[in-house]
């Protein structure tokens, strides 16, 4: 099976360098890297608990599935947006990053009326590299780097289950602020409610009013 990619016009589209000590890269992921994603999300359960959206025994048909929605995504909005992490720029995949743009329209900005532009972030990294920075490192360089200054975001988003101690503290020391605390919401892959809290970094002070309800796109 092969994934149909075009690449020519769309944006970050490149390999960036987040930390030289320790090497900690951001590519575009690509075909390339699905062998390694479905070896890396079935080594345990942790990352099937720790979001909405993965399987766990993960099959490679999914992660087929996964990136032909991802190069879509690319080819419509001429931009790139879900990256590996790798420890070197050819190294193979330790993690995904990625974020998509979530607005309706619906929420504008509180002193000119304007829609903002919002932006909903999520990551897993390999049980294997846990521990060493790379989440809080991709999150800081997502929501700096991308979201805020390549395309423009007013703000910033991410959801985690509210027992996920370890991306809580992620997203703190990423700088993000919780403002939506222990919602519960069905969960389809559990088949039940869980408790949700859902944070956010603003680019100015000036939207800090403008609170939100979850989206439940945990770690896409």
């Amino acid at each position: 099976m092969t994934v149909p990619e075009k690449t020519e016009g769309i944006k970050c589209m490149r390999t960036y360098l987040v930390c030289e000590n320790p090497p900690h890269y951001l590519t575009p992921v690509n075909e390339s890297d699905i062998p390694e994603m479905v070896r890396v999300l079935n080594i345990n359960e942790d990352i099937f608990i720790g979001t909405s959206t993965f399987d766990y025994p993960y099959p490679e048909s999914l992660a087929f599935e996964r990136l032909a929605t991802v190069n879509k995504s690319r080819e419509a909005l001429q931009l790139n947006s879900h990256f590996a992490v790798r420890a070197s720029p050819s190294g193979p995949l330790i993690g995904w990053a990625s974020f998509f743009f979530t607005n309706d329209g619906t929420e504008v900005h509180p002193e000119t009326g304007r829609p903002l532009k919002i932006a909903l972030l999520g990551y897993w990294i390999s049980p294997e590299h846990i521990g060493k920075g790379y989440a809080t490192r991709s999150t800081l360089f997502m929501l700096d780097e991308f979201m805020f200054k390549e395309y423009d975001c007013d703000i910033g988003r991410a959801e985690i289950f509210s027992e996920n101690e370890a991306s809580r503290k992620v997203l703190l020391r990423a700088g993000m602020e919780c403002e939506l605390e222990g919602k519960a919401l069905f969960i389809e892959k559990f088949n039940q409610d869980k408790a949700m809290s859902c944070f956010a970094k603003h680019r100015d002070d000036s939207t800090k009013s403008v609170k939100w309800k979850p989206n439940v796109k945990i770690n896409y």
